[in-house]
This record gives structure tokens, sequence and C-alpha cells, in this order.
């Protein structure tokens, strides 16, 4: 006989009411009871190169223990006993598949990942020179810039104007090439030929590139439109190639700024900025705070992120406290400039790559063309010590495993040494 739904409803309610009833009434918990932490643990790198050591990463909160349960790491490598990490420089080429546990003292709850490692053979290494500067921005052109719309040009004698111009020349996929203020190099008009530019960028006034550079440009750039931006000083400079209408970014929600007071701190930084199509304004790091232009520039541009690059000594810890009273603020820094370079580059280029970039960090010549060739192809730049290696360098290779290393400059720039990537003395 069919059932009413209402009796149904009758029916099971009052089945549950008797459940509820029948069952044992569990304790309630106590108020003093132990709240169990389960420890959280990540997987390292997911690429490392044979001979190189791993980056020291810290894969579970401070006093956790890892182990490896199941699978193996790559050959070479071993859990550091007195912290959370993994040590060694990986000795095969593989892939090597593991999972690793992190336990805290007093406690049986474990926090469990499973992770994968791809070790790749050492890295080829080129390097790319020329006969001076100006043909060293030849030849990095020539290597990495098949065609493009914009060409920019700055002093090969002065850093400043090159250093505004590489993020930019990066995010619009254009070389940096170099002149001399009073007359063009050559080959350079060769170049802009074989590039089939259709826009040339003059960066900087005429005291760093003259009206007569400008005009045989003009005049010599098969039928390429010259347009120069300039200004009184090295910062408006790097203000107004920001702002500019034509060549410059409308808009951005990060931008990185460094002191123009020196070179290494900004070189580093254009190519990563450049992956984010991010600008790097040169700024008086002296300064306790932006001066007016510059405020205006990040506001008129919508930033809200500003990154430092370079420790307090480059950009100083008043203008970065004035900074924050208005943006999110964070500073990559080092005891030198090429941790500095280091901790940049780990923010933004936080995987394997397909090849880097290391220019000196004494002398800025060779430099200058390499980032924003780098920053084209989304790559990153170091700066190292021209005789060896730099430690943090060398350990940057390890964990980002490149295909190939470009060494920019002739021997006197960067020795054999590196090119051979013989670190400098580890401690």
């Amino acid at each position: 006989m069919p059932v009413s739904l209402s009796a149904l409803r009758t029916t099971v309610l009052g089945g549950v009411a008797a459940l509820l009833l029948a069952a044992p009434i569990a304790p309630a918990l106590s108020a003093q009871a132990e709240e169990v932490i389960v420890p959280g643990v990540g997987c390292p790198q997911v690429v490392a190169v044979v001979g190189f050591p791993v980056g020291f990463a810290q894969l579970a909160s401070e006093g956790s223990t890892i182990a490896v349960t199941a699978g193996a790491l790559p050959s070479g490598l071993t859990i550091n006993p007195s912290g959370p990490a993994l040590i060694g420089q990986p000795g095969t080429v593989e892939t090597a598949r593991f999972t690793l546990s992190a336990t805290r003292p007093g406690s049986s709850a474990a926090g469990v990942v499973d992770c994968t490692m791809t070790v790749k053979k050492a890295p080829a290494v080129a390097r790319i020179g020329g006969s001076d500067r100006y043909a060293q921005a030849i030849a990095v052109s020539k290597l990495k810039f098949a065609k493009t719309d914009t060409v920019f040009i700055a002093s090969g004698e002065k850093y400043a104007d090159a250093l505004s111009a590489t993020a930019i020349a990066a995010i619009y996929q254009g070389p940096l090439l170099l002149t001399t203020q009073a007359s063009v190099p050559a080959g350079l008009l060769a170049e802009i030929t074989r590039l089939g530019a259709k826009d040339i960028v003059v960066v900087g006034g005429p005291a760093s590139v003259s009206p007569d550079v400008v005009q045989a440009l003009a005049a010599g750039g098969n039928g390429a439109r010259v347009k120069r931006i300039g200004g009184a000083d090295r910062y408006e400079v790097s203000r107004n190639l920001i702002a500019d209408e034509d060549f410059g970014i409308q808009t951005a929600t990060g931008l990185s700024i460094a002191t123009g007071s020196n070179f290494p701190d900004a070189l580093t930084a254009s190519p990563a900025a450049a992956q984010h199509s991010q600008p790097v304004l040169l700024v008086n790091g002296a300064e306790p705070a932006l001066t007016a232009p510059e405020s205006n520039l990040l506001m008129s541009l919508g930033v809200r992120d500003v990154f430092i690059a370079g420790g307090p000594v480059s950009v100083s810890a008043p203008l970065e406290a004035s900074l924050k009273n208005t943006f999110a603020v964070t500073r990559y820094a080092g005891t030198d400039r090429y941790e500095a370079g280091a901790s940049v580059n780990r923010a933004s280029f936080p995987n394997g790559v397909g090849s880097i970039y290391l220019a000196s960090g004494a002398v800025f010549p060779d430099a200058l063309s390499g980032g924003a060739a780098a920053g084209a192809e989304k790559s990153p730049l170091y700066v190292t010590q021209p005789d060896c290696l730099s430690s943090a360098v060398y350990f940057e290779i390890g964990r980002v495993a490149p295909d190939t290393v470009y060494v920019l400059g002739g021997t006197n720039t960067l020795s054999r040494d590196i090119e051979s990537l013989t670190p400098c003395g580890l401690d």
C-alpha cells in the first residue's frame, strides 16, 4: 500500500530520533587537549646541475627533521644533518623521484610531499666579445636579435642612460647599441639596417649623444624614425623614458628602483624587471625620499609594489621607510653586489632557465648591451668578480641549471677562469 509523504517523514524522523537516543554520547573534548600540528614540508628545486651545489633552501620549519621515506635523492645529495635542507653536488644526469616527510620532536604527526628533481649536465659556455664596447654591443645584437622594430641607443662612455634603457629595450624586444658622444661607431648603421628597425630611440641628452650622432642615425638608419629621449640629468632621463608616450610604459603595478650612482644593481635588476613588463627607475639612493617628479611617476603608472635592488648603501634606509608609507616594498640585498644580484634573480627566476649571462661587476662597458638581450629572452644576468666566479653566482648556476652560460666581454673583462666556471674560494 502506498505510504503518504507525511507518514514517511514521521517514520524517518522517528527512526533517527531512536538512533540518536540509543547512541552513546561521546565525551566533550577537553579544553586542555593539545592541538596536533602537522609540520609543513616543501620540495627542493626542480632542476639541478652535475657538479654544482644545490641551493640551500629550507624545506621545513626550523626544528623539523626531514627524511626520505620513498624513492631516492639524486646521486651526490644528502639531507643536511643540522637543518631541514638538502646539501651536496649531484653527480649523475638523472630524474629522481622521492618522498620527503617532516616531523617535529614530541609529535607523531608528519608532513609528507612527493618531489621530482631533474639533474642536467653542466652548461655549455659561450663568450660574446668584441674589439671594444661598441663592437661588443653589435656582437650581442647579431647573436640574439634577428629582426626588431625598435633599436635603443645610448652612450657607451657613461653607464647611466644605458641602464635606464635596459629594461625598456628588453620589454620592446629590441637591442641596446652603444655610441660615442661625438660620432657613430663602425658597424652601427649596418646593424640597424640588418635588424630592419623602424624606430631608433636615442636615450640621453646632447652631453651623452651629440646632435651630429642623432643626425647621422637619421641619415643612415635606412628610413627609421629617430627619437631622442633626454633630460637634465640621469634621473630625469630615466623618468622621461619610462613616461614616454611612444616607447615608455603606460601602466605598471610594480617597479624596481636602483641607485644611479653605480651600475651593478640596476644592471641585474633590469632583466628581472622585464619579466614582468616593469621598468627600473634610477634614483639618488642617498636621499631620504623620492623627489616629487619620481613620486608622481609612480602614482601615474599605478604602482603598488616597489622593489629595491641593493642594500642600504645603495638605496638608503630612510628612502625605503618613506616608500613604505605608500607602497608595498621589498628589498633585494646582500653583503655585496654579487649577492644582491643573486637575491634579485632568485625572486624573478624561481625555477630553471635556458641560459644566463655573466658580466663583470667591476667595469660596466661590456655588460650594458647584455642586459637588454638577457631580458628579451627571459634570462637572468649576474655580475661576478672578474677573475673567478663569485660564490653567489656559482650557487645560482646550480639552482637555475642553465643550458648555456654567456660570458660578456673579452678576457680582459672576464678571465678564462670565468669561462671555465671556476669558483672563487668557498668557505
